[in-house]
């Protein structure tokens, strides 16, 4: 869980939903009677708070943790563009493919494709990756071809990463 307090941000998000979607904004204004332009001076000032709080929470609570596995993916990624067809096989696919270029699958999209003649495919693994496999499934995806293997240190959160390139 996060710390920046991402499930009490819900909350007050919640509670406004429920009010403008479940009330609206008219319904409340004719159930206020007389006091209808304070009642919406209310739901405007909670607007105004739920726009600030939410724009606080995405730049200094949501994105610290995207960025910091930014910092591990994009030097790679761009470290491993080629000028001819590539394939990266990783668990950071979208990202990945974007900044080098290169096609990018999963690894068990990679367990279930035709890979074309004359593509260099790498197999790209982080120190602390999700969806990596083990031991045993990266011998598997390799299968016995020959490999060159090299390490590119990062900052990032998910750490160094290693690029198997199958020859």
């Amino acid at each position: 869980m996060s710390r920046c307090g991402t499930q009490a941000w819900k909350r007050f998000v919640y509670l406004s939903v429920v009010l403008l979607t479940v009330l609206g904004v008219q319904s409340l204004a004719e159930l206020a009677g007389r006091w209808a332009a304070p009642a919406l001076a209310v739901v405007a000032a909670f607007a105004a708070v739920t726009v600030l709080g939410t724009a606080q929470i995405v730049a200094h609570g949501a994105m610290p943790g995207p960025d910091r596995l930014s910092d591990s993916t994009v030097p790679v990624a761009r470290r491993l563009s080629s000028p001819g067809p590539c394939l990266l096989v990783t668990g950071y696919e979208p990202e990945v493919g974007w900044y080098s270029g290169c096609d990018a699958v999963t690894f068990a999209q990679y367990r279930r494709m035709h890979v074309p003649e004359g593509t260099e495919v790498s197999l790209l693994l982080f120190e602390r990756g999700r969806l990596q496999p083990g031991e045993a499934g990266l011998k598997e995806l390799i299968g016995g071809r020959e490999t060159l293997v090299r390490t590119i240190p990062t900052s990032g959160s998910v750490g160094a990463a290693t690029v198997i390139t199958l020859r």
